[in-house]
């Protein structure tokens, strides 16, 4: 059955745990094999030292009766040492000459049917008992020239109870450590989640009407400080984004009242009392064009809904950014006649965009200069490529905009002079949609307007080929 953690502090002192569980095995592992090795080499030196003497004591020995009569002096050098038995015998025999133990004697087969080591070693295991044993032989020859086999065993069983002891003692000791350690390891990841409380209270104090709140980075551990920021920046947009959403649903049904009210009391007042035919024909050719307005309004609205949804996709193709901008000009030249306003285009580039919605960009830009521009000037469009971009600015004399008007041109609704924009029948999103249609290109617009009265309206389009094309960026 799968457990299910919720607890991320839970979760980590488990982790923790574990990891600690594995290092204890580990480290249990090695020290069993260094504490068997260490052992082994202290085993073997005593076998080394007890069978040179042996060696030693044969040779002084005249020969096999001597050896009899002097099988005290070689119980001498295993006295002191139960674990040690001696055997002696001459070369090839399975009877040895002399054997102090069962052990000794079994040492002395195995020196005839096992494979000992280049070093004269042999580890086994003696059949009845299962004791494990180490043994050692060499030889000797006695003062007569014959040759002997000297065999020194020693019992390893003393080992295996220090290994076993020590393996016993790490297996008892391991619960209680990894129980310090996992209460250690919640307390450690509680005191280190602390910045994270700072996260969840600031979090929990976010609201619709409190979108202000940011989240204090000094003190924070370098692993959060992302997380921080990313958290103060989301904040900063939904605190932008609801506060756009206020602004343009204010303005909205102020844009409607206005329309509607009109609608409404026109028609109440020719309602009121009868009225001629041509009255009323005149009150209805009104209520058309606030009809008008309203229509270029919702349409407005939704291109700019559609336009932050990602909902407008583009045909893009390759094009002569000159040639349209004359084809604008074109269909502005009546309202240009009217101001007494002189439209040139100056320059060649070409680019890869949407075409019917670039060439709403360039009227919204085009006719928003001559609307301002001031009688019997000029409007210049200068079109050519920038770098990495493909430029198109459109200039005009007229009156200047004051800095705190230029970053907020292209708000929704927002006009510098409200009043003489709505006689002139805008809907207040030209520009708007303006700075939409540039975004979706992935490009920009600007506006700088000097002291002197030249406004610039700068439309920088991404310089890219038809292979580049993917949609919106």
């Amino acid at each position: 059955m799968k457990v299910k953690v919720s607890s991320l502090a839970l979760r980590l002192a488990i982790l923790v745990a574990l990891l600690g569980l594995l290092q204890a095995i580990g480290v249990l592992a090695f020290s069993y094999w260094t504490f068997d090795r260490e052992l082994n080499k202290q085993k073997r030196l005593i076998l080394a030292d007890k069978t040179d003497q042996a060696r030693h004591l044969v040779s002084e020995l005249a020969d096999e009766a001597a050896i009899s009569d002097n099988a005290f002096r070689l119980v001498e050098l295993v006295t002191g040492h139960a674990e040690l038995h001696l055997v002696i015998a001459t070369p090839e025999a399975t009877v040895p000459l002399i054997a102090f133990s069962p052990e000794a004697a079994e040492s002395l087969v195995r020196l005839r049917i096992d494979t000992w080591g280049s070093d004269a070693f042999l580890s086994w295991v003696v059949r009845e008992s299962g004791k494990p044993m180490l043994s050692m032989a060499a030889a000797a020859k006695t003062k007569n020239g014959r040759p002997y086999e000297v065999v020194l065993t020693i019992d390893r069983s003393d080992d295996g109870r220090v290994l076993g002891g020590l393996v016993v003692a790490a297996l008892t000791s391991i619960p209680f450590a990894l129980g310090i350690v996992f209460l250690s390891g919640i307390g450690i990841v509680r005191f280190g989640l602390r910045p994270l409380r700072r996260l969840r209270e600031a979090a929990s104090r976010v609201s619709a009407n409190a979108l202000s709140e940011r989240l204090d980075l000094s003190g924070l551990p370098s692993e959060l400080q992302t997380l921080a920021e990313a958290f103060n920046a989301m904040l900063e947009r939904l605190d932008d984004g609801v506060r756009r959403l206020s602004e343009f649903s204010g303005d909205l049904s102020h844009e409607m009242r206005t329309p509607l009210a009109t609608l409404l009391g026109r028609t109440q007042v020719a309602l009121s009392k009868e009225r001629s035919t041509e009255e009323l024909m005149e009150v209805l050719e009104s209520n058309v064009e606030e009809l008008q307005r309203l229509t270029r309004l919702v349409a407005d609205m939704l291109f700019l809904a559609q336009a932050d949804n990602a909902g407008t996709s583009l045909k893009l193709t390759e094009f002569d950014l000159a040639l349209e901008a004359r084809k604008v000009a074109d269909f502005l030249e009546v309202l240009a006649q009217d101001r007494g306003v002189t439209l040139t285009i100056e320059g060649i580039a070409s680019v890869v965009a949407d075409r019917s919605l670039v060439q709403r960009a360039m009227t919204n830009v085009m006719a928003n200069a001559i609307r301002y521009a001031f009688v019997n000037t000029r409007v210049i469009v200068q079109v050519g490529p920038s770098q990495a971009e493909v430029t198109l600015e459109v200039l005009n004399q007229g009156e200047p905009i004051a800095s705190e008007h230029q970053s907020r041109l292209f708000d929704r609704f927002y006009r510098v002079d409200d009043a003489r924009d709505r006689d002139a029948g805008g809907t207040g999103l030209g520009l708007a949609i303006v700075k939409a249609i540039m975004q979706i290109h992935g490009g920009r617009v600007e506006v700088s307007s000097s002291a002197a009265g030249e406004t610039r309206f700068s439309l920088h389009f991404p310089a890219r080929a038809l292979s580049d094309q993917g949609g919106p960026r």
